[in-house]
Parts: structure tokens; sequence; C-alpha cells
């Protein structure tokens, strides 16, 4: 599975699945290609999508990616939502023994 960051959308094998932002104080998302896996943030207190050089991927403003599904006045609003579909879609690639790739674009 593919996935891409490019102007604030999160994409999935090509498909927009929801918008994406720098979180955790970060000014942006540095661009490159990060292998994703899902891990236990022991920060956090739960499994997270782990972009390794980049950091997690959740729903909230800690995490270094925001996922959400609404832009708000200050950015994206985190949305459990997202997260729970990321996840639900990362466990089958890895139980599949695919890779999963993440790239952000500028």
């Amino acid at each position: 599975m593919n996935l891409s960051i490019k102007d604030g959308v999160l994409y999935a094998d090509n498909l927009r699945f929801c918008l994406a932002e720098p979180g955790n104080g970060r000014p942006n998302l540095p661009t490159g290609r990060y292998e994703v896996t899902t891990q236990y943030a022991h920060v956090h207190g739960k499994v997270l999508p782990d972009a390794i050089g980049l950091g997690w991927l959740g729903a909230g403003y800690e995490c270094d990616c925001v996922l959400g599904s609404v832009r708000g006045r200050n950015g994206v609003l985190p949305s459990q939502g997202s997260l729970s579909r990321l996840l639900a879609m990362l466990e089958v690639a890895e139980s599949a023994g695919r890779p999963v790739w993440l790239e952000v674009v500028n």
C-alpha cells in the first residue's frame, strides 16, 4: 500500500483518504519517503501508525502528523474515525506481508 501527503491531503493508493497536517509544534512535514508500521506508542498510550523517520500519525495535536476530516480555523480537527480506518488498512497490509510507504510531497 502506498500513502502520500500532498497539499494537506493524505491519499491511500491514489485515493483521497483524509486531511493531514503537521502537529506536535512542527511548522511543516519534511518531504521524503517513510516506511509506515503500526506500533504501541507509550507516550500516547495506544497503537498508532509510525512513519519511521517522520513520527506518529494520529488523531491528536501531540502527534507529528494530525489526521482529520474537517478543517477548522486553526487547521485540521483531529478525527478518531480517520485514524481507525487507517489502522485497519495498515493491519490488512501488514498481515499480507506488504510494506507500506508514505511519501510526503510539498
